[in-house]
């Protein structure tokens, strides 16, 4: 291996060089690497002002106390929805949303799923979804009630990992309504229990 690695070594040493259009790539790359200091600058600007923004929404200090929405969630969910107060009922904001669960037929045929209808806003599907995987991470109550839904028994219809999400989205929009309409704030089950 020895003799193999000097061989290497000296076969390196005169084969590899710096090029005619190297200069003009480094150029290139450091004008790249200055573009995404750049971006990182304006992302954390515009992360900045959109904290701000959340602040001052009445309806969004109910929506941050749920563990796991950050302020961006709050603030694409807020974007979306507008003010929850103009909202009669959480389906409003589920049918809103397109989370709601709709029964697909052919020919008199039902089909054993029941999937999403994704009719009316995409965005706010997508801002529901990014806020909700974090709920599973950082929530033990909604992990645990996933847990519930996924091990059920077959007779009670467990749900798959997708059926799982889009109910926990339906779950979110619920919560959401329920907590700004009532002006309270998330409470743990756990802490209720203790306490009541």
């Amino acid at each position: 291996m020895r003799k193999k690695l000097r061989v290497l070594h000296q076969a390196v040493q005169t084969s590899i060089g710096i090029k005619p259009g190297a200069d003009g790539v480094a150029t290139e790359v450091s004008l790249l690497v200055h573009r995404y200091h750049l971006i990182e600058e304006q992302v954390a600007r515009i992360v900045k002002t959109l904290v701000l923004l959340v602040d001052r929404i009445e309806e969004s200090k109910y929506i941050l106390s749920i563990p796991g929405v950050s302020y961006l969630k709050a603030a694409a969910l807020l974007g979306e929805l507008g003010s929850l107060k103009d909202y009669h009922n959480a389906k409003q904001l589920i049918k809103m949303a397109g989370t709601n669960p709709i029964e697909v037929e052919s020919g008199g045929k039902r089909h054993g799923q029941t999937p999403m209808s994704k009719k009316r806003r995409p965005r706010l599907r997508y801002s529901a979804w990014s806020a909700v995987i974090p709920l599973f991470r950082h929530n033990p109550e909604f992990r645990a009630w996933a847990k519930r839904l996924r091990e059920r028994p077959a007779h009670a219809n467990p749900l798959n990992g997708r059926e799982v999400v889009g109910a926990a989205l339906n779950r979110l929009l619920r919560l959401a309504f329920a907590l700004v309409k009532n002006k309270t704030f998330y409470l743990s089950p756990h802490l209720v229990q203790v306490t009541g």
